[in-house]
C-alpha cells in the first residue's frame, strides 16, 4: 500500500493525540512523522520533513492556519483545516473547495476528508486551490468571492459576482455565467445552496438557485427575471420567504 506522510499542527495536546491513533486505526495510507503544537513549530516541521498532508488548526496562540501557510511561496503539500469553530471562515473554506475537520473530530468525516486530501495529492490541483482561499478570507461574504467549481475532471475557477444561477439537472448542476457560458459540476445543486448561503443567494425552487444580486423583474404570480434575460420559477412554498428575505431587501437599498 502506498502511505503519505503527515504531520498534524494543533495547540491541544489531546487532540493531536486523539487524531493519531484515529489516523493509524482508520487512516492505513496515513503515515504521522510529527506533530507541533504552535505555527512556527510547524512551519520548521515542514520545512525539515516535506510531508505530503497537513493536519492544521486554524486557531493557535501566537499565530494562526492562515498565517503559518502564507509563509510559504509554494504551497507542495495537501491541508485538512481543523476547527472548534462554526462562523463565517467556514463559508471561505466551502467555496474554496478545501477541506476541513470540526471538533471533536468525528472517525467517518475524518476518513472522508483523507479520501480526499489523497486524490487532491495525486491530481496536484491544490496548490490553486489555496491561493483562492487566500482570496477568499479577504472577501468573506462578499460577491468579490471566488468559487471553485468541481467539474468531472477539473475545477473552473469563477467569481461568485459573475454567477447568475445554477440549476439542478440530474445528479449534477448547470452554473450560468453573466457572459452566456455555462459549466456543469459535478455537485448537485443541494451543495451550492450550502456553499452559497452566505453570498447573497436564494433558492426559489428544489432545482434553482439565484443570485439575489442579477434579479431584474419579479412577477407576482410566481417567476423572476435576471440579469442575464432568463426567467427563474419561485414556488408556492417558497414566496413568502422569498418576499421577507429577498424584495424587502431590496426595497430598503
Amino acid at each position: 500500500m502506498k502511505t503519505y506522510n503527515a504531520i498534524i499542527i494543533d495547540d491541544e495536546p489531546k487532540l493531536r493525540k486523539v487524531l493519531q491513533i484515529k489516523l493509524e486505526q482508520y487512516c492505513k495510507a496515513i503515515k504521522v512523522v510529527a506533530t507541533a503544537g504552535n505555527a512556527e513549530e510547524g512551519f520548521q516541521k515542514i520545512n525539515e520533513l516535506n510531508p505530503q498532508l497537513i493536519f492544521l488548526d486554524i486557531s493557535m496562540p501566537g499565530g494562526s492556519g492562515f498565517d503559518l501557510l502564507s509563509q510559504f511561496k509554494t504551497i507542495n503539500f495537501e491541508v485538512i483545516f481543523v476547527t472548534g469553530f462554526n462562523d463565517y471562515v467556514l463559508d471561505a473554506l466551502k467555496v474554496s473547495a478545501v477541506d476541513y475537520l470540526l471538533k471533536p473530530v468525528v472517525t467517518e468525516d475524518l476518513t472522508n476528508a483523507v479520501e480526499k486530501a489523497i486524490s487532491r495529492i495525486e491530481d496536484r490541483q491544490k496548490i490553486e486551490l489555496y491561493h483562492i482561499l487566500q482570496h477568499n478570507l479577504n472577501h468573506i461574504g462578499e460577491q468579490e468571492t471566488k468559487v471553485a467549481i468541481p467539474g468531472t475532471s477539473a475545477y473552473d475557477f469563477v467569481k461568485i459576482n459573475n454567477i447568475v444561477r445554477c440549476e439542478g439537472w440530474q445528479k449534477y448542476t448547470r452554473i450560468y455565467l453573466m457572459d452566456g457560458s455555462c459549466i456543469v459540476s459535478s455537485y448537485n445543486v443541494g451543495i451550492f445552496k450550502d456553499m452559497f448561503k452566505s453570498y447573497g443567494f436564494f433558492s426559489t425552487h428544489k432545482s434553482h438557485l439565484i443570485n439575489t444580486s442579477m434579479i431584474t423583474k419579479y412577477h407576482k404570480e410566481g417567476t423572476v427575471e435576471l440579469a442575464d434575460g432568463s426567467s427563474v420559477p419561485v414556488a408556492r412554498r417558497k414566496k413568502e420567504e422569498f418576499s421577507e428575505r429577498v424584495l424587502k431587501d431590496f426595497l430598503l437599498k
